[in-house]
C-alpha cells in the first residue's frame, strides 16, 4: 500500500509549487543587499514544502469526489482510490491530516502565509465540489491557486508584491489551464462521457480563442512588469525568450495535440526547459551584474 499512497500524493505535480520560490528570485538582489537572502530562501523553501503538503491533500479530496466517475475511465480507474488499492477511510484520514498540517505550518510562518494557505485550501475544495463543473470558472479557480502560491512566497519575505507579476502569473496559469482543457477535449471528442463533464460545454474553437488570448495577456503582463519597474528594465532582453517559450508551447498544444500534462512538458520537452534555463541565466546576469541597458 505504501507505493499506492505515494501515487495518491502525486509528488510529480509538486513542480507547480516551485512558484512559491518566486519571491526570493525577484527580490533576491534587495534581500542580498540587506543580508537576508539565505533566510529568505529557507522561508520560501518552507512555503514550498507546506504547499506540497496542501496540494497533495487537495488531490486526494478531488480523487475522493471523482472516484465513481474515475472507475468508468480507462486510465483513471487504475488510480489508488477508484481501484480500491487505498481504502476510502484511509484516503480521507490522510487528506485531513495533510490539510491540517499545511495550515499549521502556514500559521507558523505568519498571518499572511496562513491567509494564502486557507484561501488555497478553500478554493481547492470548492473546485473539487463545484467550480470544476462550471465553464471558465474551472480554469479561473486553478489560476487563482497559482496566484496564491506566488503571493505566499512573496508575503512571507515581507516584501511587496508587484501587480504586474501577479497578473503575469494569473494569465500564464490560464494559458496552461485552457491548453490542458483543449488537449483533454481533443483526446475524447466522441466519447459519450468525457473524462471531465465540463468538457461538453467547451469546443475546440472556443478553447483556441481562450488559449490565444491568455498567451497574449501573459506576454503583455510580463513585458509591463519589466518596463514598469525601474530595477528590472534591463530584463527586456528576456522577452524574446518568454515569447518563444509560450508560442512553442502553443504549437505543441495546437499542432501536436499535447498539453494534457503540462508538468511533464515543462520538464521533459527539450526546448521549454532550455528556455527556462536561458531566462534564469539572463536574469542573473542582468540583476546581479547591475546592467543598465535602458532609461
Amino acid at each position: 500500500m505504501v507505493r499506492d499512497l505515494i501515487r495518491l500524493l502525486r509528488p510529480h505535480q509538486w513542480t507547480k509549487n516551485v512558484l512559491c520560490l518566486a519571491g526570493a528570485v525577484f527580490a533576491g538582489k534587495q534581500l542580498l543587499s540587506e543580508e537576508r537572502l539565505p533566510q529568505a530562501l529557507l522561508l520560501d523553501l518552507a512555503v514550498f514544502g507546506i504547499f506540497c503538503i496542501a496540494s497533495s491533500a487537495t488531490y486526494i479530496f478531488n480523487d475522493i469526489a471523482d472516484r465513481k466517475r474515475d472507475r468508468r475511465h480507462p486510465k483513471k480507474r487504475l488510480r489508488p482510490i477508484p481501484s480500491g488499492a487505498v481504502p476510502l477511510s484511509v484516503a480521507t484520514a490522510l487528506a485531513i491530516v495533510l490539510a491540517v498540517g499545511a495550515l499549521a505550518g502556514a500559521w507558523a510562518l505568519g498571518l499572511s502565509t496562513l491567509l494564502c494557505m486557507a484561501l488555497y485550501v478553500g478554493n481547492s475544495l470548492a473546485y473539487s465540489k463545484v467550480f470544476k463543473h462550471v465553464v471558465l470558472v474551472d480554469v479561473l479557480s486553478i489560476a487563482f491557486g497559482f496566484v496564491l502560491r506566488l503571493l505566499a512566497g512573496i508575503y512571507v519575505l515581507k516584501v511587496p508584491a508587484t501587480s504586474w507579476i501577479v497578473l503575469c502569473t494569473f494569465f500564464l496559469a490560464l494559458f496552461l489551464g485552457f491548453a490542458k482543457r483543449r488537449a483533454e477535449l481533443h483526446g475524447s471528442p466522441n466519447e459519450a462521457t468525457p473524462q471531465r463533464p465540463v468538457l461538453s460545454r467547451y469546443s475546440v474553437g472556443y478553447l483556441d480563442m481562450l488559449v490565444n488570448s491568455a498567451a497574449t495577456m501573459a506576454i503583455m503582463s510580463y513585458a509591463l512588469f519589466i518596463v514598469a519597474e525601474e530595477p528590472h528594465r534591463a530584463l527586456v532582453v528576456t522577452i524574446p525568450t518568454v515569447y518563444y517559450a509560450i508560442m512553442h508551447y502553443k504549437r505543441l498544444v495546437m499542432i501536436q495535440e499535447l498539453g494534457e500534462e503540462p508538468e511533464k512538458i515543462l520538464l521533459k520537452e527539450g526546448r521549454i526547459p532550455l528556455c527556462i534555463l536561458l531566462w534564469v541565466l539572463i536574469y542573473v546576469a542582468v540583476e546581479y551584474w547591475d546592467l543598465r541597458l535602458f532609461l
